[in-house]
């Protein structure tokens, strides 16, 4: 079995007293999701998330809502080999208009955090939903 690893933001904003987030349709597997990505040589997991946010969608870190970030784990099959994912994300307040500037990503969609999970494709991607409503009421 082989093993990866990604960083990646949620990228969060407050409109009308509801919080919104910024989800990507990523071309590799046609699904929607948070932006993330691999990190390039010497490259820190925060740097890598920040970069790869910017690169996929245009917007800026206003700050980072809390320092750990919440991880995502599952499995997948690469040319029918197994590989075990883990992906690390950071929650983000962000600003500026989002615009999609990677040939990665199909589109993307602002959308209310407590709708996410509707249109997040994989389970285990809407259960950081779950966690991340849990966070932002403690804030």
């Amino acid at each position: 079995m082989f093993y990866e690893e990604s960083f990646g933001s949620i990228p969060l904003k407050i409109k009308n007293k509801n919080w919104y987030t910024f989800l990507v349709k990523n071309k590799s597997g046609n699904h929607w999701g948070f932006p993330k990505g691999h990190a390039n040589l010497s490259e820190s997991e925060k740097q890598t998330a920040l970069r790869e946010l910017q690169e996929e969608t245009n917007l800026k870190v206003v700050k980072f809502l809390v320092e750990k970030p919440i991880v995502e784990q599952y499995i997948f099959f690469r040319n029918s080999e197994k590989t075990a994912k883990k992906v690390y994300y950071f929650l983000v307040e962000v600003e500026g208009d989002a615009k999609i500037t990677s040939d990665e990503i199909l589109e993307g969609k602002w959308i209310e955090l407590t709708k996410a999970k509707d249109l997040i494709t994989y389970d285990a991607s809407k259960e950081l939903v779950n966690q991340v409503e849990i966070i932002l009421q403690r804030l």
